[in-house]
């Protein structure tokens, strides 16, 4: 044996000094791993807030997880991109170079189609034989029509299933493709829509056991109890299971009172699956490596500012805090108060009468009701809402909340400065008000928040005024500076004729047309690849969490309403805002034209082109 290893070592040194250096770092990765197991564990890790190094403290220490997850990643996600590329990339190509046609009714090449022509003469049943063939192409058409969309609902289903395997983070990705009709086919979004209420759930009994085991922790006699007497003690029946999502399931119950009232009141359990810890933390860790290394690359060879880092950074931390239910119910409760402030009473709030009649009572928005007492990190108690996800509603009443939903979404980024940043459809749902029984937007899963600083939000609103305008002299020329996206001192003169074709054309004046929007969106892909090559164009950390947030909106209006305009729908309150927040001399710079087009009535996109 060891003899025939010396003669392939000889033969082959390439190849044996390759194997020998494999298993010598494999080896010392293991030996590196298991010792970092003995001294650090996941506790090491803080979970009330997000600590980079730490987590890549914790996660550098284990290369034998981190290979073993990038295996599976590949394992999972290398077969569904192959198979695409193939069919509906290479496949074409091929057939397209080869002159193949799937119509029965072409000739494929020049000869081929004297031949047909000469059978054709010679049997003396011209028009017949073309008929027919005619027949048969449209019927090939059609069939090959209806295999292109069942091989793509095939792969739809292959994607689904890869990234339910891979866990929350491609879930919660997946979820995000699911609401964006303007991203990917009807086919897809149908499949990936699959994501938000149907995750597999983990075992009750587990969950149940992680429930008792926090509320018991929350009890201030100290007196040990058995699980099923914890649940019992709590709650008048046990428990029962109506949603599973990606980092949790959630449990309807009726908790009894704790005062001298003995009613009972249904609620919402929230429940964190036992190993999101490992998972997530992993993931997040291989994300900001992966934006290190762009980083490094992009330096090297584009003129670009690092920017891959800190913006991964600031979508894992909000990702990270959703980890935290005690960090949830404290923005649930805040965001409470404030959107009940802002919508619901009797319009005392000037920045939003554009939405109401201020002589009548209303409520917009609900936000439930947190039972604090109950909460713990990984168990979140709150009231119990019926209702109806916003993208299931009838168009009717999409049509009717889409103002207050994009309303409801610019108050938080531009007005409170702090915004939910994960509106899925799982997350924005259709009540009935408590006040008159209308329709009304109920607001629920405040695990994923962004901060945005009273300058961003100035500026922003001078950004969004601007676009609406079309004033995309001064977007480029001062707001993108104000905001982070270019630097101060950068002469943009030669910048802006690019920025304002990918500006127009991708999103002013792609309106809702989804065809549209996919050209625009391929047509200035070019003037995109050479805004981030050539020049030092950067993405400021938050803005990660408002384009998830915007884009999932305007993606769940797109799904209940094809004509849609996100800009049209941003204008009344863009305008309100500017009025209410600017100076004195930066709305009169802005107003004439917002005045002109009020007046109007119509939007300043529309009245621009």
């Amino acid at each position: 044996m060891m003899k025939n290893i010396h003669c392939f070592a000889r033969r082959r040194p390439l190849s044996s000094l390759t194997a020998t250096t494999a298993l010598t770092t494999l080896g010392y990765a293991s030996y590196v791993e298991y010792t970092a197991g003995k001294s650090k564990t996941l506790q090491s890790i803080p979970r009330d807030r997000y600590d980079a190094d730490a987590i890549a403290n914790y996660w550098s220490e284990r290369p034998i997880s981190g290979l073993k997850r990038l295996l599976s990643i590949g394992t999972e996600l290398a077969p569904v991109a192959g198979e695409y590329l193939y069919k509906f990339h290479l496949r074409p190509r091929i057939y397209n170079k080869l002159n193949i046609s799937s119509n029965a009714d072409e000739c494929t090449t020049k000869d081929t189609s004297t031949r047909c022509e000469s059978v054709v003469a010679q049997d003396g049943e011209a028009n017949s034989i073309f008929a027919n063939l005619s027949s048969i192409g449209n019927t090939t058409t059609r069939s090959n029509d209806r295999q292109s969309t069942n091989e793509e609902r095939q792969l739809s289903q292959k994607l689904r299933k890869a990234l339910t395997n891979l866990g929350p983070t491609f879930i919660k990705c997946g979820q995000q493709i699911s609401i964006r009709p303007d991203l990917v086919s009807p086919t897809v979004l149908q499949e990936l829509q699959r994501l938000c209420d149907a995750v597999p759930p983990f075992d009750d009994e587990l969950a149940l056991q992680v429930l008792a085991e926090e509320l018991q922790s929350k009890m201030t006699d100290n007196e040990s109890r058995r699980n099923n007497d914890v649940l019992e003690e709590m709650f008048e029946s046990r428990p029962k299971l109506v949603a599973a999502a990606s980092l949790g399931q959630v449990y309807k119950a009726k908790l009894r009172s704790s005062s001298d009232d003995t009613g009972t009141y249904d609620v919402a359990i929230k429940i964190q699956r036992p190993d999101i810890l490992s998972t997530v933390t992993l993931d997040l860790f291989l994300l900001v490596t992966y934006g290190k290394i762009v980083d490094r690359i992009c330096s090297i060879v584009t003129n670009q500012v690092p920017y891959h880092e800190n913006f991964l950074n600031g979508f894992s931390q909000g990702a990270y805090m959703e980890l935290n239910y005690e960090n949830e119910a404290a923005n649930q409760m805040y965001f409470r108060k404030e959107l009940h402030d802002r919508f619901n009473s009797g319009g005392d709030r000037f920045s939003l009468n554009f939405l109401r009649n201020s002589n009548k009572r209303v409520e917009q928005v609900i936000v439930p009701k947190v039972h604090e007492q109950y909460t713990t990190q990984r168990v979140l108690i709150s009231e119990w809402i019926d209702g109806t996800p916003l993208a299931q509603a009838p168009p009717e009443e999409i049509r009717q909340l889409i103002p207050t939903g994009v309303a409801l979404f610019l108050c938080q980024l531009l007005d409170i400065g702090r915004f939910h940043a994960d509106p899925h459809p799982g997350n924005l749902y259709v009540t009935k008000s408590k006040v008159d029984g209308s329709p009304t937007l109920c607001l629920l899963d405040f695990g994923l928040i962004a901060n945005v600083d009273e300058k961003a939000r100035d500026s922003m609103t001078e950004a969004i005024v601007n676009l609406l305008q079309g004033d995309y002299d001064t977007l480029i020329a001062n707001d993108a500076k104000h905001l982070g996206f270019l630097p101060h001192e950068m002469d943009v003169t030669e910048l802006k004729p690019v920025l304002k074709n990918i500006l127009k054309e991708g999103l002013v004046e792609s309106g809702s047309n989804l065809h549209d929007r996919r050209r625009n969106l391929m047509a200035i892909s070019n003037d995109l690849n050479d805004v981030f090559f050539n020049y030092p164009f950067s993405v400021p950390p938050f803005f990660a969490l408002v384009t998830r947030g915007l884009g999932l909106l305007e993606g769940i209006a797109l799904s209940g309403d094809p004509s849609f305009d996100i800009f049209k729908a941003s204008y009344p309150y863009a305008k309100q805002r500017a009025m209410d927040k600017l100076s004195v001399s930066d709305y009169r710079r802005i107003s004439r034209n917002l005045f002109s087009l009020s007046f109007l009535g119509t939007s300043p996109r529309n009245d621009r082109k």
